[in-house]
C-alpha cells in the first residue's frame, strides 16, 4: 500500500476550493462524490442544494510517459512516476433550475480565475508527493460523449453538467533500482612544451 492518497486528495482539494469560495454550497455534506445514479432524489421541502463531484474516467498522461528515472538516495535511482489525468463531472442538484445554473456559473468562474491549484488550495498529500501544480481545464463533451456518460446512470433523468480535467496528477513510484552514479569526476591538465624550431628544421 502506497504512503500517499493522491486521487482521493485530488477530489478534496476541489470540493474545499468549491466549498470555500460558494457559499450556497459551504454547508455539511453539500458537496458529495457519489454519481448522479448514487444520489437520492431531493425532498420537496425543505430547499436543498447539493453538488456532485464525480470522477468518471482516470487516463494515463501519454505525454509525461516516457519521463527518466530521479536519483533515490546515494547510489539509487527510483523510477519515474505513474503521470495520470482525472476527469471530473459537476452536477447540481436543487429543487429549481435556475439555482443549478447560478452554480454552474460560479464553477466556471471558479476555475477561470483559479485555472491552476496550489500551494493552500491543495490537500492533504499532494505537496509531499510531488503534486505541487495541478491544471484544472475545461472539457466539454460532445452531445455523443454526453449521452454515452448519462447511460451508467440508469432511470436518471439527465442534469445539465459541466465536465474537467485535472492535469497532471503525479503518483510516486516505490521501484527503485541500483545505478552506480558518477559523484565526483577528475580532471588533470598537462602543460605541453613549445618545440623551438631550429634553422636545420626549417630547411
Amino acid at each position: 500500500m502506497g504512503q500517499f492518497s493522491v486521487i482521493r486528495d485530488v477530489s478534496i482539494s476541489l470540493q474545499k476550493i468549491i466549498k470555500n469560495n460558494i457559499p450556497d454550497l459551504n454547508k455539511e455534506k453539500a458537496i458529495c462524490f457519489e454519481s448522479p445514479a448514487e444520489l437520492d432524489p431531493l425532498p420537496e421541502t425543505p430547499p436543498k442544494l447539493n453538488l456532485s463531484i464525480f470522477l468518471y474516467q482516470i487516463a494515463e498522461n501519454s505525454y509525461l510517459k516516457n519521463n527518466n528515472p530521479e536519483p533515490w538516495g546515494l547510489n539509487d535511482m527510483i523510477r519515474p512516476a505513474l503521470m495520470l489525468d482525472l476527469y471530473y463531472l459537476f452536477t447540481p442538484y436543487a429543487n429549481d433550475r435556475e439555482t443549478e445554473l447560478i452554480v454552474l456559473e460560479n464553477i466556471l468562474q471558479l476555475f477561470h480565475n483559479n485555472p491552476v491549484l496550489k500551494e493552500d488550495k491543495l490537500y492533504g498529500s499532494l505537496n509531499e508527493s510531488g503534486n505541487d501544480e495541478i491544471r484544472m481545464i475545461h472539457n466539454p463533451l460532445s452531445f455523443e460523449e454526453i449521452n454515452k456518460l448519462w447511460e451508467r446512470f440508469p432511470n436518471k433523468p439527465f442534469k445539465l453538467s459541466i465536465a474537467y480535467m485535472a492535469t497532471p496528477i503525479r503518483i510516486p513510484s516505490e521501484k527503485t533500482y541500483e545505478a552506480h552514479r558518477i559523484t565526483e569526476k577528475v580532471i588533470e591538465i598537462y602543460r605541453m612544451e613549445k618545440k623551438h624550431e631550429t634553422e636545420e628544421d626549417i630547411n
